[in-house]
C-alpha cells in the first residue's frame, strides 16, 4: 500500500472506520489514512515506486526424440582356409533327388557350388519367362562364400518340362585382401533331364554326402561352352579333376602321333603355302573340306579327342564347325578346348 499524496506506505492492518484504514509503516507504526489517499501496490523502492518483479526464465522444454533402434550387426563371414588349387574359378550346379528311389516322380534340390578361394555375386534364374515373375520365381540372388556349396530351389519334373536351362550370372572377388581378377560369369547352363531319370546318372562326388550329378558351369578358369552332358562325361571329369595340368605340346602341321589329343590347326596359312586368287569363301571351304576330312578320319575311333585350332577371329570359322558338328556328327562331343592351353580359339572334339 503507497500513500497517494504523501511520501510512505505500508501494510494495511485494519479498517478503522468505512473510510478510514490502518496503514503499518515499515517502523512498526500505525498510520490512520483515508481509503481515497491510498494506492494499492506491490513492492516498492526506496523512494515509493513499485518494483517490477523480475521474470525468471523460462525452463527449458525437453523436445523428446524419437531414436530408431540399430540395425543388428550382420556376422562377419570367417573365411575358411584357402585351398592350393582355390585361385583357379570352379563353379558347378549340383542336382540331388529328393528321393532317389523314385527318380521318375521326385523332385530335385538344386544348388550352386563355389569351389573355389573367391566370393561370388550371383544371380540365377530359370531361362524361360514363365519363371521371371513374381516372388520367388525361379530367381535367386546373393553372395556364395568361398568353397562353399548354396542350395537354391528345389524343382518338380513339371517345371523341367516347361524349363531345363539355367541363366547363369557371377562375379568373383576376394574381401579385404588383394586377388586376381576374373572374367564375368554370364551363361546358360542346360539340366541334362533325361540322364536325370536314371540311377546311374548320380555319383559319389567331393560335395554331397548324397549321389549327386555336377555340372561345371566354369572349371579351372575355363567356361565349357557346351554343356551337353552324359553320365560317362561326368563320370571322366570327376576322375580328371585333380589331375595335374600337362604342358602345352607344339602344335605341328600334318604330323599325328600316338596321343589322348590330336591337334589339327586350321589356320588357312598353316594349311596352304599361297592363298593367291582366293576369296574369303574358298578359303573357308577349304578350311571346312579339312576339318570334314580329319573328323571322317578318325569318326571310328572311340573317346579319340581332337583338338581343332581355329582362332578367335570374328568367329565365322568356329561357327561354321560347330553348325557341322550339330548337323552332321550329332552324336559327337564337343566344347571349347583348355582356356590355359590354347586361350580362346580351340574346339575340342571327342569321338563317341
Amino acid at each position: 500500500m503507497r500513500f497517494l499524496n504523501a511520501v510512505g506506505g505500508g501494510e494495511v492492518a485494519r479498517y478503522i472506520s468505512k473510510d478510514v484504514i490502518g496503514v503499518v509503516d515499515k517502523d512498526g507504526f500505525e498510520i490512520p489514512v483515508l481509503v481515497k489517499e491510498c494506492v494499492v501496490v506491490g513492492e516498492v523502492s526506496r523512494m515509493n515506486f513499485p518494483v517490477q518483479p523480475q521474470k525468471s526464465a523460462p525452463e527449458p522444454v525437453s523436445i523428446p526424440v524419437e531414436t530408431k533402434p540399430a540395425p543388428p550387426e550382420k556376422p562377419e563371414w570367417e573365411e575358411s582356409e584357402e585351398t592350393d588349387y582355390g585361385d583357379a574359378l570352379s563353379l558347378y550346379i549340383g542336382i540331388v533327388p529328393v528321393d532317389v528311389k523314385n527318380l521318375s516322380t521326385t523332385p530335385f534340390d538344386i544348388f550352386l557350388i563355389n569351389d573355389s578361394n573367391y566370393t561370388l555375386l550371383f544371380l540365377v534364374q530359370w531361362n524361360h519367362p514363365l519363371f521371371r515373375r513374381g516372388k520367388g520365381g525361379g530367381f535367386e540372388h546373393g553372395e556364395v562364400y568361398p568353397n562353399t556349396k548354396l542350395f537354391l530351389e528345389t524343382i518338380d519334373h513339371e517345371q523341367l518340362q516347361k524349363s531345363s536351362q539355367l541363366l547363369i550370372q557371377a562375379i568373383a572377388f576376394k574381401k579385404e585382401k588383394a586377388f586376381e581378377a576374373k572374367p564375368v560369369i554370364d551363361c546358360v547352363v542346360s539340366l541334362p533331364v533325361l540322364e536325370m531319370n536314371k540311377l546311374h546318372s548320380f555319383m559319389e562326388n567331393d560335395f554331397f554326402d548324397e549321389e549327386a550329378i555336377i555340372l561345371p558351369v566354369i572349371e579351372k578358369d575355363a567356361p565349357p561352352a557346351f554343356l551337353k552332358i552324359d553320365a560317362k562325361a561326368l563320370k571322366q571329369a570327376m576322375q580328371q579333376k585333380d589331375a595335374p595340368a600337362t604342358p602345352k605340346p607344339k602344335p605341328e602341321h600334318k604330323r599325328q602321333r600316338i596321343s589322348p589329343v590330336i591337334e589339327i590347326d586350321l589356320h588357312i596359312n598353316q594349311l596352304l603355302d599361297s592363298t593367291a586368287g582366293m576369296s574369303n569363301g574358298d578359303m573357308l571351304n577349304y578350311q571346312m573340306d579339312k576339318f570334314v576330312e580329319t573328323i571322317e578320319q578318325y569318326k571310328t575311333r572311340k573317346g579319340q579327342k581332337l583338338v581343332f585350332i581355329h582362332g578367335k577371329g570374328d568367329g565365322v570359322l568356329r561357327n561354321e564347325i560347330v553348325k557341322t558338328l550339330k548337323t552332321k556328327y550329332k552324336t559327337f562331343y564337343f566344347q571349347d578346348a583348355s582356356f590355359r592351353e590354347y586361350g580362346f580359339g580351340a574346339t575340342m572334339v571327342t569321338i563317341r
